[in-house]
């Protein structure tokens, strides 16, 4: 959605690296897939802390942090979904208690002393509570919601490079464009009604609103990372992929739109 009209030439050889990484990961399934979805796992959390605690700040607590984000993807991993929540739980009484024992003390907190811990469970409900139905979706939807999501980011970043002349919403992001969003929709809609056609279940139109659903939720996603990270003065959350940022602005979509997909499987037959 950028209305910046040069194309980054390394956004194009990361995102064809990424695809060769994805395509494998989800052919072979099995512990490669695993693997990849702990790695993004520790890498969105470790940049989302970083964000609110700076490159250095807080490390044990960012450890702890990744330690149950990967027990809520293993539990889940091993059809235990219920524990995976119950790691969630853990987090808040592990808060609580620090809270208990500190909420007097003043540190870096300016505004309240309970609102590190809000970050803390911010950021397992933001990374790996989201990634969860990436450990038990088919192959077949994985490929489905992941071609879907980056397409729409692909089509947003290109239109609005060439097209893009009125911004989407500066105050969160001035370098969004409508073109942009219009084009990624318009993308995102074609790609779920072909891939449908040829895999799915269901009508063409019911693929075409499932598009519009992906898209929206991507598209949200997208908006609030970026509004995050503007929250706290940042462009990028982090240096990992370059052309793209950080492992969160290549992800943000997939995440708002990865559960959408899993609640709209469990109650519809898009794919038998």
């Amino acid at each position: 959605m950028a209305v910046d009209h040069a194309v980054d030439k390394r956004r194009i050889i990361t995102g064809l690296a990424l695809v060769a990484l994805l395509v494998f990961v989800l052919c072979v399934r099995s512990w490669p897939l695993l693997i990849f979805i702990l790695a993004i796992t520790a890498l969105g959390l470790w940049e989302f802390y970083g964000l609110f605690w700076g490159a250095k700040g807080r490390i044990p607590t960012r450890v702890c942090g990744v330690l149950l984000g990967w027990a809520m993807v293993v539990l889940t991993w091993m059809h235990r979904p219920q524990d995976a929540l119950v790691c969630l739980g853990a987090g808040f009484v592990l808060v609580a208690l620090c809270f208990l024992f500190r909420w007097d003390v003043v540190d870096d907190e300016a505004t309240n002393p309970f609102s590190g811990g809000g970050i803390f469970l911010a950021g397992l409900a933001y990374v790996p509570l989201l990634l969860l139905p990436m450990a038990y979706l088919s192959t077949l939807k994985l490929f489905f919601i992941i071609a879907a999501v980056s397409l729409s980011d692909t089509a947003a970043y290109f239109t609005g490079t060439r097209f893009g002349h009125h911004k989407l919403w500066a105050r969160v992001s001035p370098n969004k464009s409508s073109e942009g969003a219009v084009g990624s929709l318009v993308a995102c809609v074609a790609f779920c009604v072909a891939y449908g056609c040829a895999f799915g279940k269901a009508n063409w139109y019911a693929f075409a609103l499932f598009g519009v659903a992906i898209n929206a939720f991507a598209q949200l996603g997208d908006l609030f990372e970026s509004a995050l990270k503007r929250s706290v003065n940042v462009k990028d959350s982090g240096r990992l992929l370059p052309g793209h940022g950080g492992v969160l602005d290549r992800a943000d979509s997939l995440l708002f739109a990865m559960p959408m997909m899993a609640v709209v499987d469990q109650w519809f037959r898009f794919f038998g």
